[in-house]
């Protein structure tokens, strides 16, 4: 049954004055259901102004019937008035609703669809508007549809114990690289990397060549691309164990093409993910996954498992695993238009002495390289990366002014990270806290980023376009410079220079930079049995008492989440980028999914204070004030490296600290009583101040509340609104005698608009400078905390910049006005 109703272009509010059918009779689709009369306004042909006025006058309309079929229902009479489209008019039923569509053709009946968009503005393609397949093959469904097909796939997998497992690719269960390296390497049973490059599988793929839009000359043919994966350890096993609990679907970033190649390596007989491969040609966006695209009713009994979490929104029902990082440097070859991840920390880092050295290396080369190079070798040689935050280093700690500011660059988990020598700045409860100031991290914007601030990504020709230029020069850059002979063949010349120096190490392991340890999949799959577990326990219950409602993941796995790691409290200090809002982080967010509490102050209540291992590098950059403020403090703290959180977050639960703890002679942890002192003045001061902020809020009435437009002075802000234009009304003369008596009192507003040239300010200057006045009145009150300790040292006013400013604004300002009299 469908029903009907005027559409919200009528000429609202219609009266019914006849009724041209009724239940029972069958109608063809235009035929007229009923008639109505409503007011309209026209001019006055009587009168002879000008500018004849309006009269009200009374007019006719028809409304017909959208669709063909037959009328089982009236719900409208003579005389009734209808004041808006929501109101059912009748109730038809259809030969065929229409609600699985093809390719423009109505899969039930058979009717072209796509051509059925009459005068009226009913549209049959707007009843399947769902596309629920894994492929692009045009296949629509209607709403109803959906949720009949949802609820049959559910009460199925319920029956078998199942649920739905949506499986990303690349650094999730697999990692790629396109370096001919490892295929080289892989012919060298000699090579130190053969080991862990031998069972490396790889595939070729025939990639179109990119034209110009408007191009009229001769195709170009495709180029052929070899990939080489390399298969997380343990993946056949988690697979085969996981299908037995789990229907599996694949949800990737990466090309259709490479989906396909990827599933027949790691499923070649189709029987853990058959058909159920969605790819980024086809999921309808090029920037974010949504569980919509494949379960756009119902994702009560669906698990989710990838790398990145944003990309996601942090959906509820994913779990996020450490990213796969085998090939060093490398990082996601499928993520060039996604959002770069550069400065966070992303996974455990790889404690290898070979590591280090390169590591130190890479760092000495950097201090002889020019910006440019050091850019163009990191964005050839890495994709993810991973700076050190030296914003807790303060002025005066026992931590020398090189270890201010020279930052380290780390091999971490991720690939070789990219590192960053900012300018040493004090830290402080104000700058390292969650001001909105920093809710962006410093990135460069590319062209994807544009055009996906622009364009939101969705279904964006421009984007995908822009997508595929920046995939393909990203794998043609590597294919070129080869990042991993290039780091091993450093690695060579550093070990050599190791050897030729120093007296051989008997404990230290093979010079190669490929090492696979990666344990994920193991404790993945432990918690993917502990969902299914829990989920199968309430539905049990539901089936013996359905008023306890049908399970629902999307509460479940948040649930279960929050109790394992509840009451664990951790500094992070050394480890999120500058100027990065710490909610924003995503490893800030992945450990409150987890029940901690994410601090960035030495806070009483903490139990662990995190920070990079200075025994990890070769450069020893020591250890932050907040680091040695905290051991010095805090009775029975843990000063762990993040390695520990990676793995408290992939055991769901607290583990040893003993492997994780950072142990330096008693030295290295030196901190005065002074800075002590200082610091804890200064925190003090600064959550004073947040309560004195907190509080004022509090007590504001809210914007746009009925109780502060009451006590709004209407009458006050009238009479200032004169007294203003009256000001600009006063002759030159009394202008001139205001600023000749320089009466700062007036604010220089009415001087500056009665010939107030020789102050140098202009009335819009004025007015900007008034408007400033305030915030710059109190900035003592919004210094950073540790201007109170830091030697006295103060922020420079940057007033030569501001003026120039004021002349931007005043000129932008002045050529509107221009505008506005053209």
């Amino acid at each position: 049954m469908t029903s009907v109703s005027l559409p919200a272009s009528a000429p609202f509010p219609v009266t019914v004055t006849a009724i041209a059918c009724r239940p029972g009779e069958t109608v063809s689709r235009y035929a007229v259901l009923l008639k109505y009369r409503y007011w309209d306004y026209q001019e006055d042909p009587n009168s002879k102004e000008e500018n004849p006025p309006k009269i009200r006058v009374e007019r006719i309309g028809l409304f017909e019937s959208p669709i063909e079929g037959e009328i089982t229902l009236m719900d409208v009479n003579v005389g009734e008035e209808i004041t808006h489209s929501g109101i059912e008019v009748c109730s038809i039923r259809e030969p065929c609703t229409h609600d699985v569509q093809y390719g423009g053709l109505c899969a039930l009946c058979g009717k072209a669809v796509e051509d059925e968009k009459g005068y009226t503005g009913y549209n049959y393609e707007d009843r399947a508007t769902i596309a629920m397949s894994h492929d692009n093959t045009g296949l629509r469904i209607s709403y109803d549809e959906a949720t009949k097909i949802e609820h049959n796939a559910t009460e199925r997998l319920a029956k078998e114990k199942k649920l739905i497992l949506v499986v990303d690719l690349d650094q999730t269960v697999i990692h790629a690289t396109v370096d001919p390296t490892v295929g080289e390497w892989q012919k060298d049973p000699q090579n130190p990397n053969y080991p862990f490059v031998k069972d490396v599988q790889s595939f070729c793929l025939e990639e179109e060549p990119i034209v110009p839009p408007g191009w009229m000359g001769p195709r170009p043919g495709p180029t052929k691309c070899w990939y080489y994966v390399k298969l997380r350890p343990g993946l056949k096993e988690f697979l085969a164990n996981v299908a037995e609990r789990y229907e599996l679907h694949i949800y990737t970033m990466a090309t259709r093409n490479y989906a396909l190649a990827i599933a027949n390596i790691i499923d070649p007989k189709g029987i853990y993910f058959g058909d159920r491969i969605l790819s980024r040609d086809e999921s309808g966006s090029l920037t974010h996954k949504n569980l919509k695209r494949l379960f756009p009713v119902d994702q009560l009994m669906v698990v989710i498992i990838d790398d990145r979490g944003d990309v996601w929104q942090w959906d509820p029902n994913l779990i996020k695993v450490v990213p796969y990082d085998f090939f060093v440097g490398i990082g996601d070859i499928n993520s060039s238009f996604l959002p770069k991840k550069n400065g966070q920390l992303v996974g455990p880092t790889k404690n290898r002495k070979s590591l280090a050295r390169l590591e130190e290396a890479m760092g000495d080369d950097k201090k002889d390289e020019k910006p440019a190079e050091i850019d163009d070798r990191l964005q050839n040689s890495t994709q993810d990366s991973e700076m050190d935050d030296g914003s807790d280093s303060e002025p005066g700690s026992s931590q020398s002014k090189a270890e201010e500011e020279d930052q380290p660059t780390d091999l971490g988990k991720n690939g070789l990270e990219s590192s960053a020598t900012p300018n040493s700045r004090s830290s402080s409860p104000d700058e390292t806290g969650d001001s909105d100031s920093h809710d962006s991290d410093s990135e460069s914007s590319s062209p994807v980023d544009r055009l996906v601030e622009l364009g939101g990504g969705e279904n964006n020709k421009n984007l995908l376009l822009e997508q595929l230029i920046s995939r393909t020069q990203n794998l043609e850059q590597q294919q070129h410079d080869r990042p991993l002979a290039k780091l091993q063949d450093k690695m060579d010349k550093i070990a050599h220079d190791h050897e030729d120096s120093s007296e051989p190490d008997k404990e230290e392991e093979e010079e190669h930079i490929l090492y696979d340890d990666d344990a994920e999949l193991i404790t993945l799959e432990k918690a993917l049995d502990y969902i299914h577990e829990q989920y199968f326990k309430a539905y049990d219950s539901f089936q013996k008492n359905e008023a306890l409602g049908r399970p629902d993941l999307t509460t479940i796995i948040p649930r279960l989440k929050l109790d394992c790691l509840n009451g664990v409290v951790v500094l992070l200090s050394g480890i999120l980028p500058l100027g990065m809002n710490m909610n924003n982080a995503d490893i800030v967010i992945w450990c409150r999914q987890f029940g901690m509490k994410v601090v960035n102050e030495v806070l009483p209540e903490i139990t662990h204070v995190v920070c990079r291992d200075p025994n990890a590098s070769y450069m020893k950059t020591g250890l932050t004030l907040k680091v040695r403020i905290a051991k010095k403090t805090v009775p029975g703290v843990k000063v762990v490296n993040p390695d520990w959180l990676f793995a408290c977050l992939s055991l769901w639960k607290p583990v040893a600290e003993s492997d994780y703890l950072i142990e330096l002679p008693e030295q290295d942890w030196y901190v005065s009583e002074n800075d002590v002192t200082k610091y804890q003045t200064a925190l003090g001061s600064q959550q004073e101040r947040d309560q004195a902020r907190s509080a004022a809020a509090d007590s504001r009435p809210r914007q746009g509340s009925l109780s502060s437009i009451d006590d709004y002075d209407f009458n006050e802000a009238d009479a200032e609104v004169d007294d203003f234009l009256a000001g600009i009304s006063d002759d030159d003369e009394e202008g001139d005698d205001f600023e000749a008596e320089g009466d700062e009192s007036l604010g220089g507003m009415e001087a500056a608009n009665n010939g107030g040239n020789g102050a140098g300010m202009s009335f819009v200057k004025s007015l900007y400078s008034n408007k400033r006045k305030a915030p710059e009145d109190n900035e003592s009150d919004n210094e950073d905390a540790s201007d109170n300790y830091s030697n006295g040292d103060h922020k420079k006013r940057k007033t030569e910049e501001d003026g120039d400013n004021i002349d931007e604004l005043e000129k932008e300002l002045l050529d509107e006005l221009d505008n506005l009299d053209d």
